[in-house]
């Protein structure tokens, strides 16, 4: 038989403590990203969940812009809230932009391409916020964060 070092023993458990939190942390990130569903839309609901990303998000990085566009997708996929884009996007207190009229503004104007690309994205199931149905700005609450927001 032979012993081991308290050394030993320490440097071994720190690092299966560390392997156990890659671990982790890859499958939160594998959770994060994964495809659903596509939803059938039309036109009309395309342009106003880009014209929502470009409220919400329009200077944050694509990946953001998609997290926020999965927002609504994520919701439109749920039985706990209406099942339109538009539905969810003017719901009595959801999003400020949509009841302050500018999303209907924005909607009327120029949408970036790429609020188009990620509302697009999607609605094809894309998602970088796993089923996360809420964001914020960062800041006290859990999730994930991605630039100035964290979703849950």
């Amino acid at each position: 038989d032979t012993a081991e070092s308290v050394e030993a023993i320490q440097a071994r458990e720190a690092a299966e403590k560390e392997a156990a939190r890659a671990q982790a942390a890859a499958e939160r990130e594998a959770t994060r990203k994964q495809q659903k569903e596509a939803v059938l839309t039309s036109a009309s609901e395309l342009n106003i969940l880009a014209a929502l990303v470009q409220c919400e998000a329009g200077g944050e990085s694509y990946e953001g812009q998609l997290a926020v566009a999965s927002v609504v997708m994520n919701r439109v996929r749920s039985g706990a809230y209406p099942n339109t884009i538009h539905a969810v996007i003017y719901a009595s207190g959801q999003f400020t932009p949509a009841m302050t009229g500018k999303v209907a503004r924005a909607y009327e104007g120029n949408v970036p391409e790429s609020c188009l690309q990620a509302a697009q994205a999607a609605i094809n199931g894309e998602t970088t916020i796993g089923d996360a149905t809420h964001f914020r700005r960062a800041g006290k609450h859990e999730g994930y964060v991605i630039g100035d927001h964290v979703f849950w």
